[in-house]
């Protein structure tokens, strides 16, 4: 999730997480919509603002807030996510405020597999080299009288 200024000069970022699944990154982009949401247009009774002075704003202002809600609240749009995110696209969700842009993005990270490895012949540890094993000298046996 990242802020951007308007005239493009900064950009910050404002969380991030790596996510197994598509369905894992469209549940996080879920979540951060909402605490996003919250952030924008906190309850004025919320227990970290009880000096501040809130002033409601007017009906013209941009309202981020709303548009984060309006998506976290639809399935279909959370099922579009996982489709983007599942076909191996990018999913952006952008809103933007009076001074500010928001992003919440996901995208498809390349998996580096690992070659398949031939099975082990019979006998054998799985990944021991042809020559590696367990050497021990012969034992010698001592007879005593």
């Amino acid at each position: 999730m990242t802020a951007h200024d308007l005239s493009g000069s900064r950009e910050v970022v404002l969380a991030y997480y790596r996510a197994a699944s598509p369905r894992l990154a469209a549940r996080w982009i879920h979540a951060e919509a909402q605490h996003l949401a919250r952030l924008l247009a906190p309850e004025p009774a919320a227990a970290h603002l009880p000096s501040v002075l809130l002033v409601a704003a007017a009906s013209t202002c941009p309202r981020p807030d709303d548009d984060l809600l309006e998506w976290a609240s639809s399935d279909e749009q959370y099922e579009r996510a996982m489709r983007v995110l599942a076909s191996g696209n990018a999913y952006l969700l952008n809103v933007t405020d009076y001074d500010a842009r928001y992003s919440v993005r996901a995208y498809a990270l390349p998996i580096h597999s690992r070659p398949i490895q031939p099975p082990a012949p019979a006998g054998r540890r799985p990944n021991a080299p042809v020559e590696a094993g367990r050497h021990r000298r012969p034992r010698r046996w001592r007879f005593t009288r």
